[in-house]
Order: structure tokens, then sequence, then C-alpha cells
């Protein structure tokens, strides 16, 4: 389900527990304080590009210079909730963006085929393994960081959510309880298998 559904999907009931993502604040100590949160994993965004370094020759990516590059954003869901905490719910007339799209697979084939040039806001992992050529590039992909001047600065992070002090009403053998504790020791093991 998309990040947008999370709080009203638990909070009407329709789920129990949510595995998934979310932008927060990166020197936030808690990521959700109205829910019980187990977190997965951490990680900031990238840029992946097929632009040219004469065009982009920029390790980082600054707040004033992402609005003049082509942009590759998804219409909704995680990706877009770090833009519009950056620049406003108007963040389409701050920033020239070249494609909207539904899922990363699509981004990557506008990029892949030139179709489209520019560059695709992504989760610097997902970056990392498209420039690893782990996920379906070309060899002309390079990846940019952002740079430290975003407000707030914004990190993914990704876990597990449930509603408060509901898992406490159980025994330990409930299901809840039992993919609770699940999670828990695979965040503890210190390799968490990917959301």
């Amino acid at each position: 389900m998309r990040t947008r559904d999370f709080w009203k999907r638990l909070d009407s009931n329709q789920v129990d527990l949510l595995c998934g993502g979310l932008a927060a604040d990166a020197a936030a100590e808690q990521v959700a304080p109205g829910y019980d949160f187990l977190e997965w994993h951490r990680e900031g965004l990238a840029l992946l590009t097929n632009l040219p370094v004469r065009e982009l020759a920029a390790r980082t990516v600054g707040v004033q210079r992402l609005r003049n590059l082509p942009l590759v954003i998804p219409s909704r869901g995680v990706i877009t909730d770090f833009v519009e905490r950056w620049y406003g719910s108007d963040f389409r007339s701050q920033l020239q963006i070249a494609a909207e799209i539904d899922d990363i697979y699509y981004g990557l084939a506008l990029l892949r085929s030139r179709m489209t040039y520019g560059c695709m806001l992504c989760a610097r992992s997902l970056g990392e393994a498209a420039v690893d050529g782990r996920l379906p590039t070309s060899e002309h992909f390079r990846l940019i960081d952002f740079a430290d001047d975003f407000d707030p600065m914004l990190q993914l992070v990704s876990g597990v959510f449930a509603r408060k002090g509901e898992r406490e009403t159980y025994g330990a053998s409930h299901p809840l309880n039992i993919l609770w504790n699940a999670f828990r020791e695979e965040a503890a093991s210190g390799r968490p298998l990917p959301m």
C-alpha cells in the first residue's frame, strides 16, 4: 500500500502490521511517535542520471540546483513526500519535471532508452544497484548525492509499524507478536533483508 495510506489503514483496523518507509527528519529520534515502530533501515536519497558530465559535473546537488534539473519523479509516494517537504505542495511549479512515473522500472526504462534525459530521484541503495548493473540500466548512468542544504534534512526510514500498545494486549503466541518479534530479531542481526 502507498505510504499515504499507512495511517488511515492502520487507524481503521484494516491492517495490524505495516512494513514500509517514510520521509523522516534525519535528526528525529522518533519517526512515528503515535505508533509502535521497529526501525529496519535508514538512507538518504540520490539522483540517478543519464545526463553527460558536461551538463552535470557536480558530485552533489543542492536545493537551488535541483530546481533547474530535468527530473523524473514518482507521481506519488514516499519520494514525492520528500519533494513536498522541501518545496511545498506546489513543487511541480518550482521544479522541472521531465516525467512522472508509477514505478522505478519505468523510470529506468525512460533513462536507459534516452527517451528522457534527466535525473531520477530514488533511494540511494536503489541508485547504487542501478549503477552497479543489478537493475536494468545503462553504462552511462551516474549517481549524484544530495548536498546538506535541504531543510529539513530527510532520510528514508523503513521499518515495521503497529498501533501503539496493541501488541501488549495479546499473548506472545499471537500472530501479531510472532511477526513483530521475527522482524525485531532480523533487524537486530545487523543484516536485515531489504524491504
